[in-house]
């Protein structure tokens, strides 16, 4: 599947007066991407707007404020957006900063009242350290003359202890409050005895308390106060609340519009650079689907009160990493489509790797991690956390499905070998064969990896590339050549002459295609021609041998179940089932995430690497909305 392969290049041209309203249709159609390049500069030289734009950045920052003050009054979201003409955005604006000028002294008494509140809050927070002490705090606070007095608190079980200490160097413990692992007490003794009392108090892990000025007054006349302030908080800030209440009232209609122009104008102030002028004339450029074309002329005839002139054309070889691609609806392979995006983007015309990604995936998983009970729990752990894990579900159960196909050819059901007779093989019965087989697979997956990779750059207008670059025509035939003949060799045939001849002839090839696209010295174009060659043979043999990994961790996964089985049978039955569940657990745990990486790394680095280019631009179209360039 070719990504965004009917993607047009559009310019319309108009009056500068309907540029504006052009630019609504679109973003309500949500199909126009626009195009920033200055491909119309000089013909078109000046960038509309700028004013305009301004003025909309003061309206919305007048408009936020009021709505983080007053709230989000409801609106219909059916009603038609107007266009916003420039004497109406002067009014607007003027409007909206008189209405905050009107609105600051309620926000200046709202946010005084809420320091107050806070303050209130601290003093609370205070007077609960000291519930319980039937004394006026006020007497507590200063300096005494002959007098040493200490408030604070200490844990329950040093009480006793510091007690009797205290009692022995002449002080006293006046008052205690408070339950639980944390008391609070009151200490007095001399003044000149303060030096003892500091290292007996820290000993028993006294911690201080701070009484506020304010306090004049035992604790529950204290508490009684604190909440007549709080009420009156309370009172004021109603009061102010209704007031504004009031005004979005009486301006409730007038705020509406204002908002629902300035939404209207926001495709506009997006434009930038995709739109141009000079004087009366106007033209704006982007990227249209082939097929949304017909409507969005329909749109503009029926919507623009003046001529325009629409015109598309297919993207020129130079632009297409430029072409937004747009997001395709993957459904059930919507997961692999995300891990496709973590390593890039398609771009316009590009091979989509999604599909070819999910089987080859899904195929390396199972072959790596084949077992019919191992599988069944990944899939149901996938169903199980479907709300938390979303369209990852698909590839837990993907996954599962095929770690249990295998697990049916390789008749294993939790490690166990001798339940099931395997349809094809147990791996541990030939490892060679397996490694075959994993190397095989390995050639399969790169020849269609060079395959797709010579067909991306014909297709983009690299046909040097695709005939002697990296995973190239020339070096594929180089690589399957070099293959055959070493099969030919390992069956004691010997390396075939025809063979030879092509390996011979493909590396003259590529080696002077590399001598002719360098300009260094000789001596230094002789060296990288040699390496960058040795590098194209050695790329594809290195990468062959990467997916004997893919056989190694089937052989694992084996091995792993032996050693539970081994290891279980040494305890006694208890052990026995304890030792099991745990090691199933930790086989599906730790190797599943191994293998899930390890197919990710060969999906990624041999098989992306080799074809994706994977520097597409995404599709973001015109939108009615917030714009986020404002």
């Amino acid at each position: 599947m070719r990504a965004g392969s009917d993607m047009r290049h559009v310019t319309v041209t108009m009056m500068r007066e309907d540029l504006p309203r052009a630019s609504l249709v679109l973003a309500e159609l949500e199909t126009f991407a626009p195009d920033d390049r200055p491909l119309l500069e000089s013909e078109l030289p000046e960038i509309p707007g700028s004013t305009f734009r301004d003025r909309i950045r003061r309206a919305w920052g007048h408009l936020d404020r009021l709505v983080a003050l007053l709230g989000d009054p409801p609106h219909a979201d059916t009603e038609p957006l107007l266009v916003l003409r420039r004497e109406q955005l002067v009014e607007i604006d003027q409007w909206l900063a008189d209405a905050w000028k009107q609105c600051t002294p309620c926000e200046e008494d709202l946010h005084q009242i809420e320091d107050d509140y806070q303050e209130l809050h601290h003093l609370e927070q205070s007077l609960h350290d000291f519930a319980g002490l039937d004394i006026d705090l006020s007497r507590l606070q200063g300096g005494h003359a002959h007098l040493d007095m200490r408030i604070g608190s200490v844990p329950s079980d040093n009480l006793a202890r510091l007690r009797d200490v205290l009692e022995l160097s002449n002080h006293l413990i006046l008052n205690v409050a408070g339950e639980g692992e944390t008391l609070r007490i009151l200490v007095a003794g001399r003044r000149e005895d303060a030096a003892v009392l500091d290292s007996v108090l820290h000993a028993a892990a006294f911690q201080p308390l701070i009484i506020p000025e304010s306090f004049h007054d035992n604790p529950e006349a204290l508490r009684e106060e604190l909440g007549n302030r709080r009420a009156e908080l309370d009172r004021k800030c109603e009061q102010l609340r209704g007031q504004l209440a009031n005004w979005l009232d009486t301006n409730h209609r007038q705020f509406l519009r204002a908002r629902q122009l300035l939404v209207a104008a926001e495709p506009y102030v997006s434009l930038h650079g995709a739109a141009r002028s000079r004087g009366t004339l106007a033209a704006l450029q982007g990227w249209i689907r082939a097929a949304h074309l017909p409507d969005v002329e329909a749109r503009l005839s029926e919507s623009l009160s003046l001529p325009f002139v629409l015109e598309s054309r297919e993207p020129r070889a130079d632009e297409r990493h430029l072409v937004p691609v747009p997001v395709q609806n993957h459904g059930l392979l919507s997961p692999f489509a995300v891990l496709v995006q973590q390593y890039g983007v398609p771009r316009f015309g590009e091979f989509d790797p999604t599909i070819l990604f999910a089987v080859t995936f899904a195929g390396m998983f199972g072959m790596m991690f084949g077992d019919i009970g191992h599988g069944a729990i990944i899939l149901l752990t996938g169903i199980a956390l479907h709300r938390k894990i979303g369209t990852f579900t698909y590839l837990f159960v993907l996954a599962g499905a095929s770690a249990m196909l295998f697990g049916w050819l390789y008749g294993s059901i939790f490690g166990v070998e001798h339940w099931l007779h395997p349809l094809w093989i147990a791996p541990m019965s030939d490892p060679i064969y397996m490694l075959t087989v994993a190397l095989a697979w390995g050639v399969a997956f790169l020849t269609l990896g060079s395959v797709i990779a010579i067909a991306n750059r014909l297709l983009s207008g690299d046909q040097a590339g695709a005939l002697f670059g990296p995973g190239g025509l020339f070096s594929l035939i180089l690589y399957l050549s070099l293959l055959g003949g070493l099969i030919n060799l390992a069956q004691g045939d010997g390396f075939p002459p025809a063979a030879t001849l092509v390996i011979v002839a493909t590396l003259i090839l590529l080696t002077g295609y590399q001598w002719q696209s360098s300009d260094t010295p000789y001596g230094e174009r002789i060296f990288t021609t040699l390496i960058e060659t040795f590098e194209i043979v050695n790329g594809y043999i290195a990468s062959s041998l990467s997916f004997l990994r893919v056989a190694a961790f089937s052989l694992n996964h084996v091995a792993l179940s032996l050693a539970v089985f081994t290891l279980a049978d040494s305890m006694g039955t208890i052990g026995h089932w304890v030792t099991l569940v745990l090691g199933n657990l930790f086989i599906i745990v730790l190797e599943g995430v191994i293998v899930a990486i390890q197919t990710l790394r060969l999906e990624y680095y041999e098989g992306f690497s080799r074809y994706f280019y994977g520097d597409g631009t995404p599709f973001r179209p015109l939108r009615v909305g917030r714009s986020i360039n404002r």
